[in-house]
């Protein structure tokens, strides 16, 4: 059984900052390290991420994520357990709204974002149809 969630965030970071960048490949190399996979959407000053993995492993991932000073105003939108991985062999893939907007995503496919449960499903069908992840670097 493999565990995930998917949260929201505020960050004052851009996907071209140094700190921005030293994050991603720390999280990558943890992630690789601990059997973890995920995807990371950065737009607007707003992130998304789905993270994927062992239970006590994402534990541990959730904690540094909680305790993390580059983001602020953490929210979780799900958090289930399912028997396949959505983002297998992604240790983080990053995609960023240069390219493909989330937020035009979810407008065009009238998702409710008041609806946590609606709007969840939105933020992972939008990763999930993200062929390849954009990476500024």
């Amino acid at each position: 059984m493999v565990r995930n969630f998917l949260y929201r965030s505020e960050t004052l970071l851009q996907p071209h900052d140094l700190e921005f960048r030293v994050i991603l490949e720390q999280a990558r190399s943890r992630n690789s390290n601990m059997a973890i996979t995920g995807y990371l959407h950065w737009e607007d000053g707003i992130f998304h991420q789905w993270v994927e993995g062992p239970e006590a492993e994402l534990r541990i991932v959730e904690r540094c994520i909680s305790e993390s000073r580059s983001h602020y105003g953490q929210t979780i939108l799900s958090r289930d357990a399912v028997s396949t991985r959505q983002f297998p062999g992604w240790h983080m893939a990053l995609g960023v709204s240069e390219k493909n907007s989330l937020f035009n995503f979810v407008a065009t496919q009238g998702v409710r974002t008041l609806d946590r449960t609606e709007y969840a499903a939105g933020v992972l069908a939008f990763m999930r149809a993200q062929s390849e992840p954009t990476s500024p670097f």
